[in-house]
């Protein structure tokens, strides 16, 4: 089988989708070699990990235009290619189809809330996207609430949609180094204790509330403590005000914000931190969540969209619109021992239970089902 695959998020720093394609890939290429899979670019990308015989790269058209290379270069590359299934990891599917296709919708919060989106974008999407998802011959998604949300506000068919859950890479454990540990906070400015968030800026990761709630809860606590943002803004979202926020608060010399860290530092980082906050006020599954229980990092976050599904009951959870909530499960973990212990090690059960290669298995069977 001949699978095509758009790899541009692989492209430059890689978030979110580009590491579930990473890992994605990383698996294919073991569990199935027979497979000949063919990754599409618009500019060369680090090989490193790369280097499988079974996987090919294509570097193909012009990204100036993006919507060229999408909807014209690259299915006319794969319909030369003799394609069998086209794998789009990233919503993304061309107008113009040459073979089937599985789309992976990560969430539809540019459905369920465009208030939060630029208007251009959310007319683009509207037009071009949600049409062409509807008739593939499978979607993907990564949680049950998020399949419950693509029928509900995308009309598409219940049963060409799959969920395969997302994971932590093994990369991601517990780091007893207290060097290293004390080393990381040192290079991002922050002490002990601190509270890392992480995740693109935008407006449903509901930073100004976590701001004000980290002010309460250090009124209460008799110490504030540092908050730690890691974050690049995104560019579809109107603008999040971190720094008139903490000053509002009186906080800001307790805020560090930090656009992007190598992989590395991130687990130091999960690893350091004396809890992990994640207050989204929309997620479709929350993959932060995962990677500091992986680490041995108590987590709490909201209650809210796929959240409890991914958390379990390894979490505390809060209320994300009420701040008092939020002060109320900070202050909860930094003064009770046996509940940051008890989270510590339900968490890493928790995260333990999900899988890369269960993923890639689940994904390489929906291909399979639909070559036939």
């Amino acid at each position: 089988m001949r699978i095509g695959i758009e790899g541009r998020t692989l492209q430059g720093r890689r978030y979110g989708v580009a590491r579930y394609t990473k890992n994605l890939l990383s698996w294919f290429v073991r569990l199935e070699p027979e497979n000949h899979y063919i990754l599409y670019l618009s500019e060369p990308i680090d090989l490193r990990g790369f280097d499988q015989a079974n996987l090919s790269f294509q570097v193909i058209g012009s990204d100036r235009i993006p919507l060229a290379w999408r909807h014209l270069y690259l299915p006319l590359r794969m319909k030369r290619d003799k394609v069998d299934i086209h794998f789009s990891p990233s919503y993304f599917v061309p107008l113009f189809k040459v073979c089937p296709y599985v789309v992976v919708v990560h969430d539809i919060s540019f459905k369920a809330h465009p208030e939060w989106f630029a208007r251009d974008l959310r007319m683009k999407f509207d037009d071009l996207f949600w049409p062409r998802v509807r008739a593939a011959e499978r979607i993907i998604t990564v949680s049950e609430y998020s399949k419950k949300e693509i029928v509900r506000l995308l009309g598409a068919d219940p049963e060409k949609i799959t969920v395969i859950y997302e994971a932590a890479e093994e990369f991601f454990k517990p780091i007893e180094d207290k060097e290293r540990l004390k080393s990381i906070m040192e290079k991002y400015g922050v002490s002990e204790p601190f509270i890392l968030t992480a995740g693109s800026i935008h407006t449903r990761r509901n930073l100004e509330r976590l701001i004000e709630a980290v002010a309460i809860a250090g009124r209460r606590l008799g110490l504030t403590p540092w908050l730690l943002i890691l974050g690049t803004p995104a560019p579809f979202s109107p603008p999040v005000d971190i720094w008139g926020t903490a000053a509002k608060f009186g906080i800001q010399q307790f805020i560090q914000h930090i656009e992007y860290v190598p992989e590395e530092d991130l687990l130091l980082l999960y690893n350091a931190c004396a809890l992990f906050a994640y207050p989204s006020l929309y997620e479709g599954f929350g993959l932060p969540v995962i990677e500091a229980m992986a680490c041995g990092c108590p987590v709490l976050c909201s209650n809210l969209t796929s959240l409890p599904e991914v958390g379990g009951e390894a979490v505390v959870y809060f209320d994300p619109f009420e701040v008092e909530s939020i002060a109320q499960a900070i202050c909860e973990i930094f003064e009770d021992d046996n509940l940051k212990n008890r989270l510590k090690e339900e968490g890493k059960k928790r995260a333990s239970s999900f899988s890369w290669e269960r993923a890639a298995r689940e994904t390489l069977k929906v291909f399979h089902e639909i070559a036939g």
